[in-house]
């Protein structure tokens, strides 16, 4: 024998389990997050312009009925944050879905002063469709 005792076997399979659900979803066990009750009415439309894309899943844009900038944030799709992997061409990809295109925005609810909303662009709901194309984050709910 070598001197060194080994765990025993249950420590090692508890250990061995840990790091396989970890390598497996590692954002799954820490997902809490539900989405927030609707606080729009069903059926409101705002017809809006984009002004600015902050990131791959909120932007800015003037909407009619608004005033001044209304921030959106889209459902359907959680991209990287700012300065973390793609969050650039996240950016870049949203920007190409929505430059100079009337958007149809179908507001949910309000989270951290954005509009969430489903956003339309060409009759195509931009945010599921950057989900479909590998966007989002994996493990928590789309936002």
């Amino acid at each position: 024998m070598s001197g060194k005792t080994r765990a025993p076997a249950h420590q090692t399979f508890a250990i061995a389990w840990f790091g396989l659900a970890l390598s497996v979803a590692p954002d799954a066990i820490a997902c809490t997050w539900r989405e927030p009750a609707r606080t729009y009415p069903e059926g409101i439309r705002w017809s809006c312009m984009p002004t600015y894309t902050v990131d791959g899943d909120t932007l800015h844009a003037r909407c009619n009925g608004q005033p001044g900038t209304v921030s959106i944030r889209l459902r359907g799709v959680d991209t990287d944050e700012r300065h973390h992997d793609r969050w650039e061409e996240a950016r870049e990809e949203l920007r190409r879905r929505t430059a100079g295109q009337v958007l149809t925005v179908l507001p949910h609810h309000d989270s951290y002063k954005r509009v969430v909303a489903d956003v339309l662009a060409g009759g195509v709901d931009v945010g599921a469709a950057m989900d479909v194309a590998g966007w989002s984050k994996a493990g928590c709910p789309k936002r």
